[in-house]
């Protein structure tokens, strides 16, 4: 089966996962800035990936506008963050990122990634450290007081392993969705 594989990377965890697909699925891989130079209408495949930055997948609504062209193909979103794969908030991103329609057409995959403070443009620096001492200032429960020792410094959690889901579903050994 020809797979495509696209993706947005700010700090390479995304980057990371896609190579590691383009490696284990023998496919084509295209970072986000080349996507023109991709003929959509010529994989029987196509996944979409990036980071989730403040409850949005970023570039994703790129991606929905390719969708017509998608129909009958399998296509996936696999998105990264900082956050474990079973916390609570992976459940609303995919609620607030996705209409039944569009999980109609696409499946979505979330896989962990990590924080690099050094792959950060200076913007997003400032907004975590903004976070962090927000969150510093009212960390009172036991879970609050993880999540700020989770985010003072850069980690990498990515795991090869956790791709197995997407790669059975983009070769076409898991049901595409309704």
């Amino acid at each position: 089966m020809k797979t495509l594989i696209i993706y947005c990377s700010k700090t390479g965890f995304t980057r990371k996962y896609a190579q590691w697909l383009r490696e284990d699925l023998d496919c084509d891989c295209v970072p986000f800035r080349e996507r023109t130079s991709a003929d959509l209408s010529q994989y029987q495949a196509v996944a979409f990936g990036a980071g989730c930055y403040i409850g949005r997948i970023h570039k994703l609504g790129w991606f929905k506008k390719q969708l017509p062209k998608l129909r009958g193909k399998r296509a996936a979103v696999f998105f990264t963050g900082a956050m474990p794969p079973a916390a609570p908030d992976v459940l609303r991103l995919e609620r607030e990122n996705f209409t039944p329609e569009e999980l109609a057409v696409l499946r979505p995959f979330y896989l962990q990634g990590g924080l690099n403070y050094g792959g950060m443009n200076p913007v997003d620096r400032l907004l975590m450290a903004v976070f962090r001492k927000t969150l510093k200032a009212k960390a009172s429960s036991p879970k609050e007081k993880i999540m700020l020792q989770n985010i003072q410094q850069s980690f990498d959690k990515t795991d090869r392993a956790a791709l197995k889901p997407l790669e059975d579903f983009l070769a076409g050994r898991e049901p595409q969705p309704r």
